[in-house]
């Protein structure tokens, strides 16, 4: 039996940020997704990614294999996201889903990034009233729910309350169960998730859909969406790709918003033709 990999790093406050490695290749750093883990996250996905690169699923602070520290503000997880990068010792690629990190990891200029992968990111800041109102009501619902311990309803309440608002979440996501799924196994972190959310809206200097940061990206960029993802979805790519100098767009047939769930081997397969072509020419 091969034996486990692990790697490990020290983010600047001190705290030990870790992820399992799997595969041979040129490294790619695999960021977690809303309030899950890096397994739980791309355990559908990595089947393909192992068998051409070095796949490096880290964990944030306070989850899977990572250690712990109160401050759990924006600025925090881009400081553990770039430590961790940097510490393998060469330009990485960037896989994310949801997440906008890897924004403010590329705009600081880093050099150990190589190229992102992006799959369908949320850029909560630039969302419409309407949005903003959903959001805030099915996070008050899930709030009260995780305060008092009762995870397991918090997490059906976050996926059917986006489901009966009709936004962010489709039928797609809900029919095959990848949504609920998803939601299920992370459940232990949905507090922690709420309060980064919070922390996040809270940050002054949080805000990774800004134009003049965007802009500031300059390593190479594909953005992913399924082809019956929600509306809004499709706007953040679009709005992203306006603002990120010669980002590439690819629509994945047939996939909702876990398309890394539901559609794993054709969104791996975008992700490795993009990654295979850029090493290509380094």
């Amino acid at each position: 039996m091969t034996a486990q990999r692990i790697h490990r790093t020290v983010s600047d406050d001190g705290t030990e940020i870790a992820g399992r490695v799997h595969g041979q290749g040129p490294p790619v750093v695999l960021l977690p997704a809303g309030p899950g883990d890096s397994h739980t996250t791309w355990r559908c996905m990595l089947p393909w990614l192992r068998e051409r690169f070095t796949c490096y699923a880290m964990d944030t602070r306070g989850r899977g294999m990572s250690g712990d520290h109160p401050d759990h503000s924006p600025e925090r997880l881009v400081a553990d996201i770039t430590a961790f990068i940097e510490s393998i010792g060469e330009p990485a690629g960037v896989v994310s889903a949801g997440n906008v990190e890897w924004v403010q990891v590329a705009a600081h200029g880093t050099s150990a990034v190589a190229a992102v992968a992006a799959w369908e990111p949320l850029f909560e800041t630039v969302r419409d009233e309407e949005g903003t109102a959903v959001l805030d009501d099915v996070f008050a619902r899930v709030g009260a729910l995780a305060d008092k311990g009762r995870l397991d309803e918090a997490a059906r309440a976050w996926v059917e309350g986006l489901a009966t608002a009709g936004f962010y979440t489709t039928p797609e996501d809900t029919a095959n169960d990848a949504a609920p799924a998803f939601w299920k196994n992370s459940k232990d972190n949905i507090p922690l998730f709420l309060r980064q959310l919070r922390l996040e809206l809270e940050s002054e200097s949080w805000d990774p859909a800004n134009p003049s940061v965007l802009a500031q990206v300059t390593v190479p960029v594909l953005l992913l969406h399924g082809s019956r993802t929600h509306p809004a979805h499709v706007d953040f790519v679009r709005y992203a790709a306006a603002r990120i100098a010669g980002a590439q767009v690819r629509e994945i047939p047939g996939a909702g918003h876990f398309g890394f769930y539901t559609e794993p081997e054709a969104v791996a397969d975008e992700v490795t033709r993009f990654f295979a072509a850029h090493y290509a020419r380094t």
